[in-house]
């Protein structure tokens, strides 16, 4: 708060009060006019803001965000809230600020509503009295379901409603759309958040379900005239939703499928081209294609052309002098039912990329982290010099969202290029290019001391367990003969105190400590042991079984968990929201770390 005092008439002075941006919008000034005629009292009056929020008014306040703050700053360090809740607050964050479309990048200028009390809101349930949750609904009777880590709305519907086909299913997933008519995308469910399903009533018919518009499905034979995805049945009615099969897409003839062999070819870096003609030079002379039969894919980046062959048409003899080093211009068949999985292949193959096995992951090791990858297609891109080869891994997805896109960034930095395709019938929007996003730290990132006295203190401390230091504990070691022993710490854990010895005590001292009831003792040699077995000992006598040993985290979810899998070696305490290590772990997977709710902590 700043003030000014500057000379006024008959010798007063006029106080000019300059109030920061989160006072301002807390507090409104008011001016008075005493009784005692022409001076003017200043007040402070708070200024009361409630927005709506399940079913009830929060108060709180409109904070406009300055250079350097975060939501982690901001509830965390100013409001002094436990870090380990801190995905719960942001749950409440956006829900109470639905212009935000991701809490967690805000931009200087922004403006945020904070709720003054951000833990009460996260913990109090939701109400049951709002028109979206009652039973006499126009919308039919809803229930409130609190979102788990790594759903999505389809696993939800489907473990929730148990639908008896797909057609149900994708009538499901739109009403649950229509119920929620405030969430802006659903590609992404964040854990603890509320939304709204529908019920089953009696004949286990969904409550006041709409009509839908099928979905298309992906087509299976190649006889159909007309070149589409949709699945057309036999009937004369109307195509029925399907929900769409990964392996199924994978099988689907290329020649019946070509905007999605587009998608996969543009994930390349490649441009099909369509239109117009190619003319490729040979030793003959020079042979003209006309792009509307024979597209053609062509990359930029790698200065490769492939010619496509939908119907098998072109002579061997072309072929052949296609294929001379000196043309180095490939053909890709697609006649005889080849599968979309067969022909991305030959494109792979023909823009002079390495094929890897599908069955095998890839690795990629990034300081004290690797990262292994799988997908439909891999591939690896010819050297170059002073750059890093860059590995493709391509797989066609229904859910745009299964692995997050600041992750695929980073990777890419790296040289793992994660390309996902998503499926035509499937409900979320094509991907757009990856962008880089925020690379600001999310979690607590702590470094413990070396000195293996203070790395145990840090321990306990992490832990909350008051400890005493250089105690003396009397020790009867014969009748009538006592020894006061002097202790390196002393603390208590579910009922036993525990008595630490940093150098080898002596065997009857310890011998007659154990004989107390309640009580161990423990020689903690630290001149003898490593750092990790430093808190390898300390983490179990504290009560947690943990060990160093390399962890797995599924970076996908859904079906997409064996996709990307991050592997780090430490101690992962998941009681104490922790993971301890000696490996570093680059900062753009901080956040990687935050989003599975734990603190990171280094040691040596």
């Amino acid at each position: 708060m700043e003030s000014k005092m500057m000379g006024g008439a008959g010798g007063g002075f006029l106080i000019a009060v300059g109030l920061s941006a989160a006072v301002a919008g807390n507090w409104s000034v008011l001016a008075q006019e005493t009784a005692g005629g022409g001076q003017t009292e200043i007040n402070l009056r708070r200024s009361a803001q409630s927005r709506p929020y399940q079913g009830r008014e929060v108060e709180g306040e409109e904070r406009q965000i300055a250079p350097g703050d975060s939501l982690w700053r901001i509830l965390v360090r100013d409001k002094n809230l436990p870090g380990q809740h801190f995905h719960s607050y942001l749950v409440v964050i956006q829900g109470l600020n639905p212009q935000i479309k991701d809490p967690q990048i805000l931009r200087v200028g922004d403006k945020i509503f904070i709720p003054l009390r951000p833990d009460q809101v996260a913990s109090a349930r939701p109400t049951s009295n709002t028109p979206a949750d009652s039973s006499n609904s126009s919308r039919g009777t809803t229930i409130n379901y609190r979102v788990k880590a790594g759903e999505h709305l389809y696993q939800i519907l489907r473990e929730q409603l148990k639908p008896t086909d797909d057609r149900k299913l994708a009538q499901y997933y739109a009403l649950a759309k229509d119920l929620n008519p405030e969430r802006k995308n659903w590609d992404t469910l964040v854990e603890g958040d509320i939304i709204r399903l529908p019920t089953l009533g009696q004949g286990n018919q969904v409550a006041a379900a709409p009509a839908l518009k099928p979905l298309p499905s992906i087509e299976t034979t190649p006889t159909e005239s007309k070149r589409t995805l949709e699945s057309r049945p036999t009937d004369g009615t109307k195509p029925a939703a399907s929900a769409v099969d990964r392996s199924q897409a994978m099988r689907a003839p290329a020649r019946e499928n070509m905007a999605l062999f587009a998608r996969v070819a543009e994930a390349l870096g490649g441009e099909v081209q369509n239109s117009g003609e190619e003319v490729v030079s040979i030793k003959d002379g020079n042979l003209r294609f006309d792009k509307g039969s024979y597209p053609v894919v062509y990359s930029a980046a790698l200065r490769q052309r492939v010619v496509i062959d939908p119907d098998g048409k072109i002579p061997s003899t072309v072929r052949s002098r296609l294929a001379d080093p000196s043309v180095g211009t490939a053909i890709l068949t697609m006649a005889n039912g080849v599968s979309i999985q067969g022909a991305v292949s030959q494109l792979l193959a023909g823009l002079g990329y390495q094929t890897l096995p599908p069955d095998r992951p890839v690795i990629v090791q990034e300081e004290g982290v690797a990262y292994e990858a799988k997908g439909g297609w891999m591939a690896l891109a010819a050297a170059q010099s002073d750059k890093v080869q860059e590995i493709y891994v391509i797989s066609l997805t229904d859910n745009a969202a299964e692995i997050p896109d600041y992750l695929k960034s980073h990777l890419q930095k790296s040289g793992l290029h994660l390309k996902d395709i998503l499926l035509p019938g499937a409900p979320n929007q094509p991907l757009a290019p990856a962008k880089a996003e925020s690379e600001g730290v999310f979690t607590q990132i702590k470094t413990w001391p070396r000195d293996k006295r203070e790395m145990v203190d840090a321990l306990l401390f992490s832990f909350g367990v008051p400890f005493g230091v250089a105690e003396s504990i009397s020790v009867q070691l014969r009748d009538g003969l006592h020894l006061d022993a002097r202790s390196d710490r002393v603390f208590e854990v579910s009922g036993t105190k525990t008595v630490l010895f940093f150098q080898r005590p002596d065997p009857e001292v310890v011998k007659a400590l154990q004989e107390i009831p309640g009580l161990r003792a423990v020689d903690l040699d630290l001149t003898n042991l490593s750092s990790r077995e430093v808190i390898n000992r300390m983490v179990n006598l504290l009560g947690d079984q943990t060990t160093y040993r390399e962890h797995r985290f599924a970076a996908g979810s859904g079906g997409a968990k064996d996709r990307l899998t991050v592997t780090v070696s430490g101690f992962h305490l998941a009681r104490r929201s922790m993971f301890i290590t000696d490996r570093q772990i680059p900062a753009g997977l901080h956040r990687f770390f935050f989003e599975k709710g734990l603190d990171i902590v280094y040691f040596q």
